[in-house]
């Protein structure tokens, strides 16, 4: 007998399980939940967090509630075109690539999506994740009779519903087999190691203006687009699309920090009240998300993952490319030497960007003399030793490069200085003007080594690799004995190029200074003289950057 009332129970609590996943049998109180989700994205994402993120509850923010109601304008069409900008770790991917798609389609299945990111394994992460909260008995509850997925299409990549719906997911440059889409989703579609290679960026510039713009389903007033991303760099996706100053694109800016200066302000909302949606922070300074992603936990951030990198974090926190008032160098990063002596160099390493003309509108040849000395922490440091700049033809050029090699004071042209200073290596840049160099240099037995720029990108880009040096403050440059008020002349020419260095000036300068002291701390890390942004720093080190402050 109890095993039959066993056997009945159980038969209607699998029919109540399987109304349920019907929608069949819901409480008012279930369905006071399903309509408040159906109506408001925000609702949606709070009910729907936990299934998404093992449990973990949903943390309230004033920033998510601007990112779905920007959502909500796009899906109903109020805009058409829309970028989103915002910092790692606050949400971005779990509410515009996984929950965006599930919340639609419980107002309308039958629409498509695309989504892509630089990395195929992300795209497909977030589709996995948004098929799993589709599959789920929460949402299959509320919306299990609104559609369902099909059996034969049904993967990571694609996923359909029967409503001819679907969600298809590929990396940026990859193809989508010429389908079509309602919403077209680019989720970070620059890849941020990846991002100072002026090809790739062009690449995925192109992908995004002729390949995606056509990829739409319908007419072409029904097409959304939308990019969401933390900025990298000038010209990344987003500085692509703001530069064709296009009024479609509606930007929703939220920098981690505030800047009044630099407010967003972007159209009415549904709970704006007719007025245009703007940042509601006053205070300067004042954290996007503090019960979330709270200020000790920011300063951990930034030393940790950006190594206090002025650049990363206005860039990728503050979402403008280069720090406020300046360019890629900062005057305040270098560190002035105000000692009568110099300090004892472990190692001395010699730079040349080289020309071969004396022609007036031609490049400079420049030669920049480097060495490392430990300061009172034990880390190593590095200083400018020396600077030689002039337009010389070969057989001039060749000679003050014997010179140098020899003395690496011996930078003035019509005075020889006497003396016996020779750097450990001597590094020239391998290009069609330091081939003689490097051979002539050779036979007379100079320690002299070829560098290749190729291998690390653009001007630029060589200069970003090793900003975090002097941002750290371990580049140090002398000053005028004996009052130590004024940087050398040799100092003086180099702070001026390091200060203007851009990439706009690249154009109007070629900035030999910099190309020159770019290969150097290249060099210099590659062989161990000199701490990398990617190495980890031990506990040691760690501790004597906050203490180094008490002495500099």
């Amino acid at each position: 007998m109890n095993n039959i009332l066993r056997s009945i129970n159980k038969i209607k609590y699998f029919k109540r399980e399987e109304e349920f996943k019907k929608g069949i049998g819901l409480t008012d109180e279930q369905k006071e939940e399903r309509e408040a989700c159906e109506n408001s994205f925000l609702t949606f994402t709070e009910k729907a967090w936990p299934l998404i993120e093992g449990n973990a509850p949903f943390i309230p923010g004033w920033h998510a509630q601007a990112i779905c109601e920007h959502l909500e304008a796009l899906y109903k069409l109020e805009i058409s075109r829309l970028i989103i900008n915002l910092p790692p770790r606050v949400g971005k991917s779990n509410i515009c690539s996984v929950l965006y798609t599930a919340w639609v389609w419980t107002k309308e299945p039958h629409l498509r999506f695309l989504y892509s990111s630089y990395a195929h394994s992300l795209s497909r992460r977030d589709s996995s994740r948004c098929r799993r909260l589709i599959q789920s008995d929460w949402y299959q509850g509320y919306w299990g009779n609104t559609f369902s997925l099909m059996g034969d299409v049904n993967s990571k990549i694609r996923f359909e519903n029967n409503h001819n719906g679907y969600r298809l997911v590929s990396s940026v440059g990859g193809s989508n087999t010429g389908e079509g889409g309602h919403f077209e989703i680019e989720d970070d579609p620059n890849n941020i190691k990846e991002i100072f290679s002026e090809v790739i960026r062009n690449e995925t510039n192109e992908w995004h203006n002729f390949v995606m713009s056509s990829r739409y389903s319908g007419t072409i007033t029904q097409f959304r687009r939308l990019v969401v991303q933390q900025r990298t760099h000038e010209m990344d996706v987003t500085g692509n699309i703001l530069a064709k100053d296009d009024a479609r694109w509606i930007h929703l800016r939220l920098p981690m920090e505030f800047e009044s200066q630099y407010r967003c302000i972007t159209v009415p909302l549904k709970n704006t009240n007719g007025r245009k949606w703007q940042d509601p922070r006053k205070e300067e300074g004042e954290l996007l998300w503090p019960t979330g992603f709270p200020e000790n936990d920011l300063i951990l951030f930034k030393e940790k993952e950006f190594h206090n990198s002025a650049q990363r974090i206005a860039g990728q926190l503050q979402q403008r490319p280069y720090p406020l008032g300046g360019g890629i160098l900062k005057e305040e990063w270098f560190k002035a030497w105000k000692e009568k002596d110099l300090p004892e160099f472990e190692y001395i390493l010699q730079s040349w960007d080289t020309a071969f003309t004396d022609n007036p509108t031609s490049s400079y040849s420049v030669c920049t003399t480097w060495g490392i000395f430990k300061d009172r922490g034990g880390i190593n440091n590095i200083m400018l030793i020396s600077l030689f700049k002039a337009r010389l033809l070969y057989p001039d050029l060749r000679k003050m490069a014997t010179r140098l090699a020899r003395n690496y004071y011996d930078t003035w042209i019509e005075e020889i200085r006497i003396g016996n200073n020779p750097p450990d290596l001597v590094l020239i840049e391998e290009k069609s003007s330091g081939y003689g160099l490097l051979a002539d240099l050779m036979r007379t037995n100079i320690p002299v080594m070829k560098f290749d720029p190729t291998k690390y990108g653009t001007k630029v880009s060589r200069c970003q690799r090793v900003s975090h040096l002097i941002e750290n403050g371990l580049v140090w440059l002398p000053t005028e004995y004996p009052k130590y008020e004024f940087y050398t002349a040799d100092s003086e020419m180099f702070i001026e190029a390091a200060i203007s260095f851009s990439e706009d000036n690249i154009k109007k300068n070629s900035n030999d200074i910099i190309d020159s002291m770019s290969q150097a701390f290249i060099r210099l890390t590659s062989t161990g003289w000199l701490l990398n942004k990617e190495d980890p720093i031990n506990d040691t080190e760690e501790q004597w950057r906050k203490e180094r402050r008490r002495y500099y």
